[in-house]
């Protein structure tokens, strides 16, 4: 399947299955990590990694990854805290139904990733270099400097990168019909400027990422109370003065 086939997947499924949007914002980010990973499917990734970027805690994304796995959507293996991350498997629904999913699932899982490990030895018996390189490349957020670029940089980089700003607009259209992508970019431009203000010269990409979603979900809470508030004020003025007639 493609990224788009796997989008049209959810939002088939959503016209007869309810998704809360924290389900949607997690479904959509393994989808933008996987194909970040070349669609290595299954694929880990830890749970911090997950926190960083969603702004969710640790214990919510647990149980929607759960609930995302009773829909149908994934499959998981839990990892060992400190030892193994989680591995991640998005399902193919239209290959398999949806009594199918769950008893062969997992067990696909499994064997992917021993595949995966044992490939791993083999690399790494063949060349300790090569295996380090892997790593490097696999690894979203080693230490912070690596990655680090200028504003301007970071900025066009974010920008230019289409899946992230699709999900996010996704997610946020879940609540709020009105969004677009113009206004993303407005966003995303305003966001950089602030950093700029604030004296900010380099930024990580991942880490922007991150600081913005959540920067963005503040603002559109705030300009959503706002607009409320104007609407109680407007309702008010409006509201029809009774003025009691006296007989004379």
């Amino acid at each position: 399947m493609t990224y788009i086939d796997y989008m049209n997947q959810f939002w088939k499924m959503n016209m007869s299955v309810e998704f809360s949007s924290n389900e949607a914002f997690l479904y959509f980010y393994l989808l933008n990590e996987c194909n970040i990973r070349g669609w290595q499917n299954p694929f880990e990734h830890p749970n911090k990694t997950i926190v960083l970027a969603t702004g969710m805690a640790e214990k919510t994304v647990i149980e929607v990854r759960n609930r995302l796995q009773q829909k149908g959507l994934i499959e998981f293996v839990s990892g060992k805290r400190n030892v193994k991350s989680p591995t991640y498997y998005l399902l193919d629904v239209s290959r398999k139904g949806s009594n199918m999913v769950s008893k062969t699932g997992s067990n696909l899982v499994s064997k992917e990733v021993s595949s995966y490990k044992n490939k791993e030895i083999r690399d790494k018996t063949l060349s300790p270099t090569r295996t380090r390189e892997s790593h490097a490349v696999g690894d979203l957020f080693p230490d912070s400097d690596v990655f680090e670029k200028s504003l301007e940089e970071c900025f066009d980089e974010l920008k230019a990168n289409q899946p992230w700003k699709e999900t996010v607009c996704m997610n946020i259209r879940i609540r709020d019909k009105t969004f677009m992508p113009a206004d993303f970019d407005q966003y995303l431009k305003s966001f950089f400027q602030k950093l700029a203000n604030e004296g900010e010269t380099r930024k990580a990409p991942k880490d922007a990422m991150s600081h913005f979603s959540r920067w963005l979900d503040i603002k559109l809470k705030s300009k959503k109370d706002g607009k409320q508030q104007e609407k109680w004020i407007d309702t008010a003025d409006r509201k029809p003065v009774r003025v009691r007639s006296v007989d004379l």
